[in-house]
């Protein structure tokens, strides 16, 4: 039996109402029982400011459904404490800076560069932001997106405010399997960080 969030698809941009279509998040908030809106309150505002770039960055209906509306239901139920936002908005820094930018990289066949930014150490903090804006800055200086990114990150940008910017690398390589990079991108945040320590920040 076909579920009924499958027979809606999904559309570019926001929507005043229900009947005229819903993006990816205004879908989230019509599943979570909530008011139409594309910032659900149940929903991880870093995730929710991605998946609003990734849906309106598709290029079609058709691969707003393939790639994003299976993803819909994980994104429910996502928002959690300031540190997990912190944690994802370095999870988009790390997928953008290695395995992102290298895609784009590679279509350009530049393998060397894309290997070299392949092997930069996981982003995870500061620290590893800047190692990675160096690396950047040898070996892909033309990613203004990705710079402008990795910046954001280490001048501590609220994440939400920043993550979008990575589509703009999916967008400039404009293929299938960017777009599905993309994807798998936003499933990982759906179901990361892991819970908080003990004595993590709590929405402060």
């Amino acid at each position: 039996m076909m579920r009924l969030h499958d027979q809606f698809p999904l559309r570019r941009g926001a929507h005043d109402r229900r009947s005229d279509g819903m993006c990816a998040m205004e879908m989230v908030s019509w599943l979570a029982g909530e008011e139409h809106s594309d910032e659900p309150e149940c929903a991880c505002p870093v995730i929710a400011a991605y998946v609003r770039a990734v849906n309106d960055g598709m290029p079609t209906d058709q691969a707003r459904d393939h790639w994003l509306r299976p993803l819909v239901p994980q994104f429910v139920n996502t928002r959690g404490t300031i540190a997990d936002e912190r944690r994802r908005g370095f999870l988009v820094a790390d997928a953008l800076v290695r395995t992102l930018v290298p895609h784009l990289l590679d279509k350009r066949k530049l393998g060397d560069e894309a290997a070299a930014l392949r092997a930069v150490p996981e982003i995870s903090d500061c620290e590893s932001a800047r190692a990675a804006l160096r690396a950047l800055d040898h070996w892909a200086r033309d990613q203004h997106a990705a710079r402008w990114v990795l910046q954001r990150a280490i001048d501590g940008l609220e994440p939400a405010r920043f993550v979008a910017g990575a589509v703009q690398v999916v967008r400039r390589a404009g293929d299938a399997q960017a777009w599905q990079l993309a994807a798998e991108l936003a499933a990982m945040l759906a179901h990361a960080p892991a819970p908080a320590a003990s004595g993590d920040d709590l929405r402060n």
